[in-house]
């Protein structure tokens, strides 16, 4: 019983601390596309598509950014 209450405090926390900027967001890495160093990412949730430097893909939603 404490496991499962434990389990439950723990999914309320994530709900309430998560950031709301990229809860949705599932960022795709398009390897094929290369440009100077620069990597092209692409949200397979709501669309936004962006191109940056370095390995790790955005923080934060675009969809809004107009990028």
């Amino acid at each position: 019983m404490i496991i499962v209450v434990g389990l439950l405090v723990a999914f309320v926390l994530l709900l309430v601390f998560a950031p709301r900027g990229t809860r949705n967001c599932r960022w795709r890495e398009r390897r094929s596309f290369d440009r100077d160093g620069e990597r092209y990412f692409h949200c397979a949730y709501c669309g936004a598509e962006t191109w940056k430097e370095g390995d790790a893909p955005p923080k934060r939603c675009l969809r809004d950014a107009g990028e």
